[in-house]
């Protein structure tokens, strides 16, 4: 087989995954259009509904570590398409459900096959692309990531309209099918090494329900608060079961995650850095859809568009940034991308009740900028100094820590945007006799979807137009101080670029 022939096998399979994170992220951002229809043809109220959401990233984030593993065993290319063979199989049984429990366990199966594919699928990508082009192939594989968190609530309301919700899930089938089979074609067979230590079902197996049902427990902060017992319950399981797990691994020859993980520089800089920027970029994308619709009253639809401003940026930077790692390396376009973040949530600390809309796409702009050139330079980076044979275990650890950083984001954001417009509102309500249940009712429609007079009728009439502008004030108050907060992590994501990323590192 010729040069040429490796190297346009090489960026069919890189084409390929791309696609695949193109069809995860449309999945991801879709989904959320479903519940509603759901709803209305199968039954379910919205906290049953909500595991449809919560299941497929609890599995994901529990499996993605042995999955690392998994692909070591098995293989690179073998574990792929076994991981999007049960996606799709889990794409098909929830599309076909006509229970809620159906529907559960289909997304559960697709959890567990995004969870199979999506360490190797990362490694793949560094394994496959030429030295020189590593930071354009990660380039191009983000910006289709980017472009499927922009197409998806497009696409998914468009086919809710025009079909069905189970079109969402069915469309998963023939897009894994064209990857598999670009896999099949162009991916180089596996090379099983002989004598290879098999999986420790009994350390996957703890590893995997410490890690659910500490995510589990992250998860119910929100609704439960932190104090409560279940909340505490899961938690404290979850660190049991990892503590245990941690001391079965101990006994393997080949342990599951490598120690030296921990102690290499470029790596943990890499590793926590994803982690501070996918606490930022959840926090945009749940504060500032709450604001799109609370504040500013544009419709669910009208704040996908507007959050084009975002994910097209993302999409197109992308590749550009993939692009200035060759140019530049990997550490330049991090701390410059950090920095973007960083004005974006300066000028989100700014937003008042009446922004206009070029100010708000102007944050989100600087924001997309930020995202599309640090994911591809972080990605390489994370890569870069581990030896081949861990890169699919890296991946996964790399993985999980992002999942945790989106999952605990979501709980902080919310959380904080609550307990600080809480303040605000009462300060400006201390000179109204309200009493306790009406503070928490104003507190409670702050943390709402929608703020409308509807939800003040326990309330005086001539009052309700002064409460619906202090609650919006009270919301965009705390979404300003949770800004804030965005800009510590900012910081933190350039200053981890500036400690541990010095170039060109090589496999230790």
């Amino acid at each position: 087989m010729t040069q040429e022939t490796n190297y346009f096998h090489a960026w069919c399979v890189i084409a390929a995954i791309g696609v695949l994170f193109f069809l995860t992220n449309i999945d991801y951002t879709a989904v959320n259009l479903t519940l509603v229809p759901i709803s209305e043809e199968i039954g379910g109220d919205l906290i049953d509904l909500q595991w449809l959401i919560s299941s497929y990233v609890l599995v994901w984030a529990a499996f993605v570590i042995p999955a690392g593993r998994l692909a070591d065993i098995y293989g690179k290319r073998n574990t792929l398409v076994l991981g999007l063979i049960g996606f799709m199989a889990g794409s098909c049984l929830t599309g076909f459900g006509d229970s809620l429990p159906a529907l559960i366990g289909g997304r559960i199966l697709q959890g567990v096959g995004a969870a199979v594919f999506s360490a190797p699928a990362w490694a793949c990508i560094f394994t496959f692309a030429p030295p020189k082009k590593q930071g354009l192939a990660m380039g191009i594989v983000t910006s289709f990531a980017g472009f499927g968190l922009a197409a998806g609530p497009t696409l998914g309301g468009f086919m809710i309209e025009e079909w069905s919700w189970r079109g969402i899930f069915y469309i998963n089938v023939p897009l894994s099918l064209l990857v598999i089979g670009i896999l099949l074609r162009f991916a180089p067979k596996d090379v099983i090494a002989k004598n290879v230590q098999k999986l420790d079902l009994k350390g996957t197996a703890l590893l995997a329900s410490g890690l659910c049902s500490f995510v589990y427990g992250l998860s119910q902060i929100e609704t439960l608060g932190l104090t409560d017992s279940v909340v505490l319950s899961f938690l404290g399981a979850g660190g049991l079961l990892m503590t245990l797990y941690w001391q079965q691994d101990k006994k393997q020859t080949v342990r599951m995650i490598p120690p030296y993980l921990f102690c290499n520089k470029p790596y943990m800089a890499a590793t926590f850095g994803e982690f501070f920027m996918a606490m930022n970029f959840s926090m945009i994308i749940v504060l500032m859809a709450l604001y799109l619709q609370n504040t500013l009253g544009y419709s669910s639809y009208e704040t996908g568009l507007i959050f084009v401003a975002m994910t097209i940026t993302m999409g197109l930077l992308s590749l550009i940034g993939g692009k200035m790692i060759d140019i530049w390396d990997i550490k330049a376009p991090m701390i410059f991308a950090g920095l973007a973040i960083l004005l974006a949530n300066i000028l989100m600390v700014f937003l008042k009740t009446d922004s206009s809309l070029t100010y708000v796409c102007t944050c989100l702009f600087f924001a997309g900028i930020g995202l599309g050139t640090y994911f591809p330079a972080c990605n390489t980076a994370m890569m870069r100094p581990i030896p081949s044979e861990d890169l699919n275990v890296a991946s996964g650890l790399y993985t999980m820590l992002m999942m945790l950083g989106n999952t605990f984001s979501v709980i902080l954001s919310t959380t904080l945007v609550v307990f600080f417009g809480k303040h605000d509102l009462l300060a400006h309500t201390q000179t109204l006799n309200l009493s306790a249940s009406q503070h928490q009712d104003l507190v409670n429609i702050i943390s709402q979807v929608e703020h409308s007079a509807a939800q003040l009728k326990d309330f005086p009439v001539d009052q309700v137009p002064q409460l619906l502008t202090w609650v919006n004030e009270a919301f965009v108050h705390g979404l300003s101080l949770n800004m804030v907060i965005g800009t510590g992590f900012a910081l933190c994501t350039t200053g981890l670029a500036v400690w541990g990323i010095k170039g060109k590192s090589v496999a230790v």
